[in-house]
């Protein structure tokens, strides 16, 4: 395959166009990210107690650091969309989080404060003593441990979607989960053995959430981490705080980072329209890395 020629596309990419046979003039068009070509992955080994974690990350620029914690069920690659966006800005470092993507899982049932702990850890061995960072979702809760640590690691923080606050439940979900719960636990005591479980699993199975259902071997530390409420940590977060929520999200709905914004006294919130959750990721990631970029020049550009 003869390489005739290159030409940039727009923006960060870039159209290849080949031909198998001149006489034929056939040509095959070929499009690359350029930037995620750039991108590098890498791997490092941080000890655990009497073992070791094997992490992945992904890593590309140079300058100020800005680090990315994703989402559950998610890993680093969840980010690239938003590192494209950015990529003439600072060093950026997404990494597959202990229990997900190509990283070890954690020999215990980590909560947020182990996951901050470890990402600690992870930024020592990395040499890095300042540097921002932006967290989707699970990742926003361990941001905000990280940022109530105090300290001159965190410079400040981006929180996309964040979870960490207790969403009210109608009264009629909580009688309806509450009385399954006490089913669940009747059927496992007067059924034997396996049969006690089974049907214990499947009437908990009517009321767990997707991530529940999917956690498998991590699902310790999903109930775990879901079960804590990081409220009382958030009015002595002083570092300026960015926060872009979806209007569409119906997992961490705006009116949660309504409330985280109103407890966080140095910072903004974004409400972007037309996107959920996830799509805030992806679909999103021009108007929130226009949001990003503002928040982040200051640092940046030092």
């Amino acid at each position: 395959m003869n390489l005739i020629y290159v030409y940039p596309c727009w923006y960060d990419k870039v159209f290849i166009v080949t031909r198998n046979s001149v006489r034929s003039h056939e040509r095959i068009e070929f499009i690359i990210d350029m930037t995620d070509a750039l991108i590098q992955s890498k791997t490092i080994t941080i000890p655990q107690g009497d073992a070791t974690l094997s992490i992945q990350y992904r890593e590309t620029g140079t300058g100020f650091p800005l680090i990315y914690l994703h989402g559950w069920g998610l890993d680093s690659a969840s980010f690239i969309p938003y590192i494209e966006s950015l990529n003439d800005s600072g060093r950026h470092i997404a990494i597959d989080l202990p229990g997900f993507g190509a990283s070890d899982r954690p020999q215990d049932a980590w909560g947020t404060e182990e996951y901050a702990d470890f990402v600690i850890e992870f930024l020592q061995r990395l040499g890095i003593e300042s540097c921002l960072v932006v967290g989707h979702s699970f990742g926003g809760r361990i941001a905000i441990r990280m940022a109530r640590r105090g300290g001159n690691l965190l410079r400040g923080m981006i929180l996309i979607a964040s979870a960490g606050l207790k969403r009210k439940v109608p009264w009629r979900k909580r009688l309806r989960i509450k009385s399954i719960q006490t089913l669940a636990r009747f059927a496992r005591r007067i059924l034997p053995g396996t049969t006690g479980e089974a049907v214990k699993q499947r009437l908990y199975n009517t009321i767990a959430s997707r991530d529940y259902k999917q956690a498998g071997e991590m699902r310790a530390i999903f109930v775990r981490v879901v079960s804590e409420d990081l409220t009382p940590l958030l009015p002595d977060i002083k570092i300026p705080a960015l926060l872009i929520w979806g209007a569409e999200d119906q997992e961490t709905p705006p009116s949660l980072g309504q409330c985280m914004h109103k407890l966080l006294p140095n910072s903004v919130y974004i409400e972007l329209p037309g996107f959920d959750h996830h799509s805030i990721l992806d679909r999103g990631r021009h108007q929130a890395g226009y949001q990003i970029r503002k928040f982040i020049e200051p640092f940046v550009r030092d």
